[in-house]
C-alpha cells in the first residue's frame, strides 16, 4: 500500500510540474507573475536589511566584546572603509531618487584597499593618504548637496547655517 501511494504521489507531482510548464513556458512571464516575483524579491531584500539591523542591535552592548582603541591604525583603517561604504550607499540612494545625478550616479568609489581584511593595519602615512582621497570624493558630493540646499533657503541667516563645518 505504501509503495502504491508513493508511486501515485510521484506521478501526481510529475503531472502537476508538466502542467505548470505548459501554462507558463520558460521565458513567457505574465505581467502578474513578474510583479509577484519582484514583490517577493523586495520582501527578501527587506528581510536581509532587518536581519542586519537585528545583528547590530543584539551586539551593540554584548558582554565579552573587547575594548576598541579608536586611534590604532587597524581601527582607523576600518573606520575609513566604513566611511567609503556609507559614501557609496548615500550616492546610490540619491541616484535612485534622481538627485544630484552628476555626482551620485557614477560607478561606486572602490579604492584598492576597500577589500582589505578587517585586521589590516596600514601605516599612519598610508591612512592619511587614503583619508585625503576619501575627503576629495566626499567633498564633491557634500558641496553639490549643500550648494543646492543654500539656493533653496530664502532666509539669509538660515542660509548661513546650511552645512556648517567647524
Amino acid at each position: 500500500m505504501k509503495i502504491r501511494a508513493l508511486i501515485l504521489a510521484v506521478a501526481l507531482a510529475g503531472s502537476l510540474a508538466a502542467c505548470g510548464q505548459q501554462q507558463n513556458p520558460a521565458g513567457s512571464d505574465t505581467p502578474a507573475s513578474q510583479a509577484a516575483r519582484e514583490f517577493d524579491l523586495q520582501v527578501e531584500i527587506g528581510r536581509y536589511d532587518v536581519m542586519l539591523g537585528q545583528v547590530n542591535s543584539l551586539t551593540a552592548d554584548r558582554p565579552g566584546a573587547g575594548p576598541v582603541d579608536d586611534n590604532h591604525p587597524r581601527e582607523l583603517a576600518r573606520e575609513l572603509r566604513e566611511t567609503v561604504w556609507q559614501y557609496n550607499i548615500t550616492r546610490s540612494r540619491l541616484c535612485a531618487r534622481g538627485l544630484f545625478t552628476e555626482v551620485a550616479c557614477g560607478p561606486a568609489y572602490e579604492p584598492v584597499w576597500i577589500a582589505e581584511p578587517a585586521d589590516a593595519a596600514p601605516t599612519m602615512e598610508e591612512i592619511q593618504t587614503r583619508a585625503d582621497a576619501v575627503g576629495v570624493e566626499t567633498q564633491r558630493l557634500w558641496t553639490a548637496v549643500c550648494e543646492d540646499a543654500r539656493t533653496r533657503e530664502t532666509d539669509e541667516q538660515e542660509r548661513a547655517l546650511v552645512c556648517p563645518m567647524e
